[in-house]
């Protein structure tokens, strides 16, 4: 990888990482917003802890705030995975060792 590469990574992470500060100032707002005990039962919903008649039941009780912590959780979530690759390729190029595949690290996904 040349200094391109090595550029391109960088600026990635710094905007993952302003994103999951925005993402973060967003989380708490709507968490006031929505309150501490729907909060709750969102994440339980989102970690699929009820039964399916529970979540269908919740899936039609939706507000617009619900649905935006949603995504911001999965936004939250998924920039995360990336800002991890976007380290681990940058130490990997920091290191001098681009006979390293760092794609070995990647954890499966949890179904």
């Amino acid at each position: 990888m040349g200094p391109e590469d090595r550029d391109f990574i960088e600026e990635a992470a710094r905007a993952l990482d302003a994103s999951l500060r925005e993402l973060a100032e967003e989380e708490e707002r709507l968490k006031e917003v929505i309150g501490e005990e729907r909060v709750r039962e969102l994440a339980a919903y989102l970690r699929r802890e009820f039964e399916p008649v529970d979540i269908e039941e919740i899936r039609r009780t939706l507000d617009f705030d619900d649905r935006r912590l949603i995504s911001v959780w999965i936004r939250v979530e998924r920039n995360r995975a990336r800002r991890v690759a976007a380290g681990r390729s940058a130490m990997t190029l920091n290191a001098g060792r681009e006979d390293i595949d760092i794609t070995a690290f990647d954890k499966p996904k949890k179904k």
